[in-house]
């Protein structure tokens, strides 16, 4: 599980943070920094999770795809461009409240009316969705997938938390060197 050990989990990201801030002086492009950031997170996990990270245009309305290594192309595809707004997805909705937002079946849930069907067909059954902030506005979400419909556990939403600040140091690092 996610955060099992959230010291270890702590100190891998922060070594693959060190390893971020230097690529972003490098120049590397965001996309490849962010999936190395998820791949860290979901080979620390143990495989019980599969991340995203959307990214908030500039006009504020829209999340386009950030990174999203172990998602099927075709999903990722059919969410770049969902705007930020309740009741579109776990992403779009916690982009527009600034808050997490849990779903944990979503075969059930409301917020996913529009992207059921599309969710199911690549057997994700839960979507944890949290805002990454920069201090108040909202620069992009860090969601978590699961084949299963599950609620997360206070070690995953930690973990998700320090994953989640892992995320918004590299995004705003790119943008200070003009990368993102």
């Amino acid at each position: 599980m996610i955060g099992t050990d959230t010291g270890t989990l702590e100190r891998v990201l922060a070594e693959r943070q060190l390893r971020a801030r230097d690529e972003a002086k490098a120049g590397v492009r965001l996309q490849d920094v962010l999936e190395q950031l998820i791949l860290t997170a979901e080979i620390a996990s143990g495989g019980g999770m599969i991340a995203s990270i959307l990214l908030v245009d500039e006009t504020g309305r829209h999340l386009l795809h950030g990174a999203a290594p172990n998602l099927p192309g075709a999903y990722c595809a059919a969410i770049d461009g969902i705007a930020v707004g309740q009741g579109v997805g776990s992403c779009g909705t916690a982009a527009f409240l600034g808050h997490p937002v849990y779903v944990t079946d979503i075969e059930r849930d409301a917020l996913w009316a529009d992207f059921r069907d599309l969710a199911l067909r690549h057997s994700l059954r839960a979507c944890w969705s949290t805002p990454i902030l920069d201090g108040d506005r909202v620069i992009g979400t860090f969601a978590v997938y699961h084949h299963t419909p599950r609620s997360p556990t206070t070690a995953e939403l930690n973990a998700i938390a320090v994953i989640s600040d892992a995320v918004r140091v590299a995004i705003l690092d790119h943008r200070e060197h003009g990368l993102g």
